[in-house]
């Protein structure tokens, strides 16, 4: 036994002593090894109809790029194991080849917007007068004395022209609202445009505006006045001015106007006609005027018309009183064609 021992010991110390930093060292090279390896495999290949992720899977499996952003982004939004079944059956729905959505068809482009969220999230049962579909109206708030927010894009450019179209054939010299006691001038120079007052039940593309409008201000249609549809020319312009009646100065008041949306139908070759806000700023309520025709006096902000675009700002506060940041007007035309549809919108509907 003593022998054996002897021998078991000599043995033992003929093994070689490995260092544990070989050890590591060997590990992180056999780790790094297998994930070039791996990652090999999944290099893209050429591919006359785009790129495909190339894997495992037989040609007839591979995925698109495209698809497969559409599959990790269900697993993303939705919740563990609901989640995964979700990202399956968007990626079994999913043609081989998206049709590319027209960003300037606006119908369309709002309709796929709001079909993939309510593809994640589906619209919840609405009450009464309430709609069982998503809105994606995009906007902009400008300032918040006055409320002011820009809607880019919101009406498209086949309904502007039949708006435009229909407008054209009863255009006259636009007027003022007098205070009690005041003259008519009929040279007045105050307000140049020339424009007519058009119901929305008069035009598919009105109804239309007016059903969006109520969407975003959350004010029935009606609450708002006929359409003022305005055109402008060289020169002509509109003084600052109020929306409101003071009711100082215009008397008791049945219903107030406490918002406006102008909806800009053209601005061909546009120079000028901004829409001018003098009083813009939370300080400058009480800012004097030294020029109502001048816009480029006395400061203020102002918004240059885009084609398409809607513009609205509230006259009323959020206490039922009116808001002076709000006094505005409309800048002479330099040069080009500026049409424009108004609709005012009042707290109490006719």
């Amino acid at each position: 036994m003593e022998k054996m021992s002897r021998r078991a010991s000599r043995t033992l110390v003929r093994i070689p002593h490995v260092p544990g930093l070989m050890v590591l060292a060997l590990c992180s090279a056999a780790f790094w090894f297998g994930r070039v390896s791996f990652s090999t495999s999944l290099l893209p290949e050429a591919n006359p109809s785009g790129p495909v992720l190339v894997g495992a899977r037989t040609s007839t499996q591979r995925r698109t790029l495209q698809e497969r952003a559409h599959s990790v982004a269900a697993v993303r939004l939705g919740a563990d194991s609901a989640a995964t079944t979700k990202s399956v059956a968007v990626s079994a729905a999913l043609p081989s080849v998206n049709p590319p959505i027209n960003p300037y068809d606006l119908d369309s482009f709002e309709a796929a917007v709001s079909a993939g969220l309510a593809a994640q999230k589906p619209p919840m049962a609405p009450g009464d007068g309430g709609e069982d579909f998503y809105r994606t109206i995009p906007m902009q708030i400008i300032s918040w004395y006055p409320r002011i927010v820009v809607f880019p894009s919101f009406a498209d450019k086949v309904r502007r022209d039949e708006i435009i179209a229909h407008a054209s054939k009863f255009l006259y010299p636009s007027g003022l609202a007098y205070r009690p006691g005041e003259q008519v001038d009929p040279s007045q120079q105050v307000r140049t445009s020339r424009g007519t007052f058009i119901g929305g039940d008069s035009l598919q593309a009105l109804r239309w505006l007016e059903d969006k409008i109520a969407a975003v201000t959350l004010l029935p249609r009606t609450s708002g006045e006929f359409w003022n549809v305005l055109n402008y020319k060289h020169s002509q312009h509109y003084d600052s001015h109020m929306d409101s009646f003071d009711p100082k100065e215009y008397g008791q008041q049945f219903s107030q106007r406490i918002a406006t949306v102008i909806v800009v139908l053209s601005d061909e070759g546009l120079v000028g006609g901004e829409t001018v806000f003098k009083r813009e700023g939370r300080m400058n309520a009480d800012k004097p005027i030294s020029n109502w025709t001048d816009c480029d006096a006395d400061g203020g902000l102002k918004y240059k018309p885009r084609a398409g675009d809607a513009v609205l700002f509230w006259s009323g506060t959020p206490d039922c009183g009116l808001d002076p940041h709000a006094l505005h007007g409309s800048c002479p035309v330099v040069t080009g064609d500026k049409w424009v549809a108004v609709k005012w919108l009042r707290n109490k509907g006719g």
